[in-house]
């Protein structure tokens, strides 16, 4: 009996080991299945002429074609063999459809994306860059009509199939990017509650103004609202849980002209800084017909280069932290839910039918109510007679396809501000050169000029006081061009002084990244390229250059606290570069983040709060603030008898730091390193769930850097010390030879997992490395990997 009872037993473990290596091989199959060809030739329907992709070492596409319409049609191909399924999930919830792949989760979400542009869009192109774009969709869909059967894993495992593009899906995926990019919807409301709860001198300490010696980008030449104001809040926190996009991204940008360069031409640089994913937020590709000769980022799905360079000019972007975004408490007709009070009359809402469906289950039907200043966004406050409604520039702003040709097509700086004239969303800081030697920048946004009111809190909509009356004019925004300077720098910091005429916002990064980066910028008389290799790659840290000494005096007058002594020791000699391997990085850093604790916590509450670390650009702003005043009624801890100072605020944070890292990395302080606990890991919108997480996430690697050094790793303030955000490109550009222009990416050039091009830029991004982006053909083939040509079928 008990033989054949091991019989069945290894029979039984025979079949499960086959099954799972069945399984395994099967998948493994699925896998290289879906691999796009990159060598060969294939008959395509859509082109008049044949297409070359050549794919360089890298996995970047080298597109050649004879004309702009076959151009873009390989556009097309080649970002749907690399990238099918990012740009279909970043359609889905542009155009709020994600519920039809995840479920009723999202049913909220959808509703809100369907809200941002229920009043329309305006693109504003001409009929043949209509072709031209139509072209981009056409090469998405012949690679989906040729490899139906071999898609990405993403749509095996959630039982799918993509529809075909059409020529406006672009403007989904832009949506999402310029909701991304837009800070009003996570600071505004936030903003309005801390304002109820403390009070206006409190609240314009956490709020803080820019600070007097903080750098421009261009030198000096309430009613009580009852309605739940969360969903904007609560969207903004589910899109993060899902792909890490925070709203507010940044970045830097800059640009020297030759006289300050070692050559006598004109450098760029730019890294743009977003969710670090898998797949890289950026797409690099190069594109080459008779009138287009350009290389650079793309954003996946959409058919245009935003940075990059072609043989005459380059360009880089950051985000302006425009305040394009206004919320208005409306009065509600009791009589009728679908009016609301405006000056003298009731107006009627525009009603607009949703029809949400759901994987798994029944559609959901829902209203969208459309007043004069866009959609209600809360539901009803408690007598019912109040709402909330939103207004966002995206709605009214030019998209930026017009804009986008131009520029690549530009062969000079004047060239390339009549492109921008064009360029109003997603808003940004261009700065731009020429081989001519000029240099430039622009601030190309949307800025709206508002009748009254700063913006930044909830507004009365039934007045008419507080409308729009337009916006900046592009002659009238602000912008350089060959500053006496001799360079100009951008990161998400004050664009002009306070005698502007006109508001662009409040949601300034921190002074940190810009302070440092133009101080580099002055520490030479000619620069490099390697110059800007260092700089790209800086990790110092400004705000603790500030406020480790007064950590220092706090440790050295508590030396007989647990471990005050060896920090104080430490910090004194740390050159406040936030290194992987630092132990005075980790001290610092910790300490600054319990600081955050135990300042506003107390007055704020847990929920509250939370809310307000996720404005991040606003806390470590006023903790400088604060430090520097000394003295604050936020120091006081209002649960307790006694009135603290910062001093006490400074005792606490140090303690609970060195007992947090004692915990983390024993009691060793010299074998503490910020790496061991600030890791990144690129997230996948599928690896959130385990086992998935092992399939298609990458890391965790250590890495240096924080919110505030010019190398950015950020981690959200509520869940330390985790980096999500950052630097996620890399480009340098030298105008003596823009063939000579270096390009990286946070993983790989491929969304497909059994790509060699998968995650293979990873040492590169991590080891402070580039790859050259061989935008000439003759670059291009001596360091192919393969050439695909597409024929006309």
């Amino acid at each position: 009996m008990k033989k054949w009872i091991l019989i069945i037993v290894c029979v039984i473990a025979g079949i499960l080991v086959v099954g799972i290596g069945s399984g395994y091989l099967w998948f493994q199959h699925i896998l290289k299945r879906s691999l796009p060809e990159v060598s060969g030739e294939t008959s395509v329907k859509g082109i008049t002429g044949k297409v070359e992709i050549i794919r360089d070492t890298y996995g970047v596409p080298h597109i050649f074609a004879k004309n702009e319409t076959d151009l873009f049609f390989g556009f097309g191909y080649a970002v749907a063999q690399d990238r099918l399924w990012q740009i279909d999930f970043f359609r889905h919830l542009g155009q709020g459809r994600l519920s039809e792949l995840f479920g009723k989760d999202l049913v909220e979400t959808d509703l809100y994306f369907r809200m941002l542009a229920a009043s329309g869009v305006r693109k504003e192109l001409s009929p043949a860059l209509e072709t031209t774009f139509k072209a981009f969709a056409d090469g998405i869909n012949a690679y989906i009509t040729s490899h139906s059967d071999r898609l990405p894993i993403e749509f095996t495992l959630l039982r799918y199939k993509p529809e075909k593009w059409v020529e406006d899906d672009y403007l989904a995926i832009l949506k999402v990017v310029n909701w991304g990019l837009s800070c009003g919807f996570n600071t505004d409301l936030t903003a309005h509650k801390i304002l109820k709860r403390v009070g206006e001198k409190k609240f314009r300490e956490a709020f803080p103004v820019w600070p007097g010696d903080g750098p421009i980008i261009v030198p000096k030449g309430y009613e009580t609202i009852t309605a739940s104001a969360d969903l904007p809040l609560r969207v903004a926190e589910k899109v993060r849980s899902l792909i890490g996009f925070p709203v507010g991204a940044a970045s830097n940008n800059w640009v020297i002209s030759g006289k300050k360069a070692q050559n006598g031409k004109p450098l760029l640089a730019n890294d743009t800084h977003l969710a670090l994913s898998n797949p890289s937020f950026w797409w690099e590709v190069s594109l080459n017909c008779p009138t287009i000769h350009v290389s650079g980022f793309a954003v996946p799905g959409v058919p245009g280069i935003p940075i990059g360079h072609n043989r005459d000019v380059a360009w880089g972007v950051t985000n302006v932290m425009v305040d394009d975004v206004d919320f208005y408490v409306e009065k509600i007709n009791p009589e009728n839910p679908h009016q609301y009070w405006y000056k003298d009359h009731w107006e009627d809402m525009k009603v607009i039918e949703a029809v949400i469906k759901v994987k798994g289950g029944n559609s959901v039907k829902k209203e969208i109510l459309m007043t004069r200043h866009g959609p209600i966004v809360t539901q009803p406050g408690k007598d019912g007679k109040e709402a909330i409604s939103q207004r966002w520039a995206y709605s009214e702003g030019l998209q930026p396809g017009r804009a986008g040709h131009k520029l690549m097509t530009a062969r000079n700086v004047h060239e390339v501000t009549d492109a921008l004239r064009y360029w109003e969303l997603p808003s940004q800081n261009f700065v731009f050169a020429d081989q001519e030697g000029n240099i430039g920048y622009w601030c190309c946004a949307t800025v709206p000029i508002r009748a009254k009111g700063n913006g930044m809190l909830p507004v009365p909509g039934w007045t008419g006081e507080y409308e729009w009356k337009g916006y900046v004019p592009f002659d009238q925004r602000p912008h350089l061009l060959n500053p006496g300077e001799g360079f100009i720098a951008t990161s998400n910091n004050k664009v002009v002084d306070d005698a502007y005429p006109y508001l662009i916002g409040h949601y300034w990064e921190p002074m940190d990244r810009v302070t440092r980066v133009r101080h580099l910028l002055k520490t030479k008389n000619k620069l490099t390229v390697e110059d800007f290799k260092k700089i790209q790659h800086d990790t110092y840290c400004v705000l603790a250059s500030e406020l480790t000494p007064k950590l220092g005096t706090v440790l050295k007058k508590h030396a007989e606290k647990e471990g005050f002594r060896k920090a104080h020791d430490i910090l004194a000699t740390w050159n406040f570069v936030m290194g992987k391997e630092s132990a005075g990085a980790c001290i610092f850093e910790v300490t600054f983040r319990k600081m955050m604790d135990n300042i506003f916590k107390d007055e704020l509450g847990e929920e509250l709060f939370r809310k307000y670390l996720k404005t991040t650009m606003f806390p470590p702003r006023a903790i400088r603030a604060l430090v520097r005043k000394g003295s604050s009624p936020w120091f006081d801890n209002v649960n307790t008898p006694r009135k603290e100072t910062m001093e006490d605020i400074m005792k606490m944070s140090l303690g609970q730091a060195l007992s947090a890292l004692r915990e983390k990395m024993g009691d060793d302080m010299e074998k503490w390193a910020w790496g061991k606990i600030h890791t990144l890991t690129y997230q996948h919108p599928l690896g959130k769930k385990k086992p998935l997480d092992r399939l298609f996430n990458l890391g965790p690697f250590p890495v240096p850097g924080n919110h505030l050094t010019v190398n950015k790793k950020q981690y959200a303030y509520g869940k330390p010390y985790f980096a999500e955000h950052g630097v996620s490109q890399r480009m340098i550009v030298d105008l003596s030879n823009t063939n000579n222009a270096l390009h990286v990416l946070p993983t790989g050039e491929s969304g497909q997992l059994k790509s060699p091009h998968y995650r293979d830029q990873i040492p590169l991004y991590l080891g402070n490395g580039y790859h050259p982006a061989w935008p000439d053909r003759a670059q291009a083939e001596k360091n192919r990997e393969g050439t695909l040509t597409l024929l006309p079928e």
